[in-house]
């Protein structure tokens, strides 16, 4: 049986951010296995041959119906639902241990404690918080860590044990339609769930090292020490990992849009290490890959899958399986016109006007598009100047 993988998932335009993750990692395990697995497709926009990793795609995992599954979920909704069947890949490879990292950290010490633990435990978990937060700000925060989960799945071991293959059956039932952002109904994407896990299964260590999984919700209890050589600590002991989760690298004085109460002036020692990790990124070809498309965010005639026809989607449930490929529009039957004729129905004339828009569109073009959007921005300014006239008349 081999030794330990850790992979992270990504779509291809957060590529920099794998890179850096992977690069850190190897620093401190050279001889470990990275893998990257891309959420998306590379369409020639990178050579996965050369990269600091091994790239696998969605079509390399045990995933039931694929092409349903990841149309049930927008880009991020879909890295976050393809974990655990990440992390039984690994184990299926033959690795006795396998951890996940989310794709915004950066490695900053040997990470053998952990993989240790796993020799002996089933399951790893790192809670947000470490210890009870004290006044009335700190129920505040407690109560935001309740809406996102007691865990942080920043970081997740597992090891080749039957409870471990259980828990990630377990959470890929659960994912496979229910990874979103939906707090009154239970969901914050994939990490609501682990909750569960202490109480379901058998073989669970919740890490308690100050040193893992260091992020802007501990942040203002984590002391942040950077010693003469560039060794990071965190409460006096070593900093494994930092994560940069909210981090826009494009607003570089925030630390994260989730928390607008941290910029770099009240961050203390860690703000250096945001300014590491952001150049880290831009070397990493951040402002190129950043505007990368994502290959399964339009269909097959270019126009844009959006939410609401995710919603339809999701709500015809077993029904679906007769449009096959949900995003091909040359077929007969296909979905993307069956939700616009849906569409249409509601719509009253306004509907045929907009399937004359459309049937304009599926011309091949671009002259086409750019008609296309003068006649709606002429369509809208008579429907606006005639509705005032009306009401003037009135």
């Amino acid at each position: 049986m081999r030794g330990v993988a850790v992979a992270t998932v990504v779509a291809k335009s957060h590529l920099s951010f794998a890179r850096v993750l992977a690069q850190s990692f190897r620093r401190h395990h050279s001889e470990a296995t990275f893998y990257v697995l891309l959420a998306d497709e590379a369409e020639g926009y990178f050579d996965p041959a050369s990269e600091p990793f091994l790239m696998l795609r969605l079509e390399d995992l045990d995933i039931p119906d694929l092409t349903r599954f990841r149309f049930h979920y927008t880009q991020q909704e879909l890295t976050y639902a393809a974990t655990p069947y990440l992390l039984s890949y690994l184990l299926d490879q033959g690795f006795a241990r396998a951890a996940f990292l989310k794709q915004e950290s950066l490695v900053l010490d040997n990470l053998e404690p952990v993989f240790e633990l796993l020799n002996q435990y089933s399951i790893a978990l790192t809670p947000h918080l470490l210890a009870p937060l004290p006044g009335q700000s700190g129920i505040e925060r407690e109560l935001n860590i309740l809406q996102s989960g007691v865990f942080n799945v920043g970081f997740l071991g597992v090891s080749d044990k039957p409870e471990a293959r259980a828990f990630l059956k377990w959470w890929e039932d659960r994912l496979y339609k229910h990874c979103r952002h939906n707090v009154p109904h239970g969901m914050h994407f994939e990490q609501r769930w682990l909750d569960l896990v202490p109480a379901f299964f058998d073989d669970v260590h919740v890490i308690r090292d100050p040193g893992f999984n260091v992020g802007h919700w501990n942040l203002p209890e984590r002391e942040i020490a950077i010693g003469d050589e560039g060794v990071v600590t965190v409460d006096g002991e070593p900093c494994r990992f930092l994560r940069f989760s909210g981090y826009d690298p494009d607003l570089p004085e925030a630390v994260t849009r989730y928390n607008s109460r941290l910029d770099m002036t009240n961050v203390g020692p860690a703000a250096e290490l945001f300014r590491r990790y952001l150049t880290l990124l831009e070397e990493a070809s951040y402002h190129e890959t950043k505007s990368w498309p994502y290959a399964f965010g339009h269909f097959g005639n270019g126009a844009p899958v959006t939410e609401a026809a995710r919603r339809a989607y999701r709500k015809l449930g077993e029904d679906t399986l007769r449009f096959g490929d949900p995003l091909d529009t040359a077929r007969d039957g296909n979905f993307f016109r069956w939700y616009h004729r849906q569409t249409d129905l509601g719509l009253g004339v306004r509907g045929a006007a907009a399937r004359l828009w459309r049937a304009i569109l599926r011309r091949e073009g671009g002259a086409f598009r750019a008609a296309l959007g003068l006649m709606v921005a002429a369509r809208r300014s008579i429907t606006f100047h005639a509705g005032r006239a009306l009401r003037r008349g009135s």
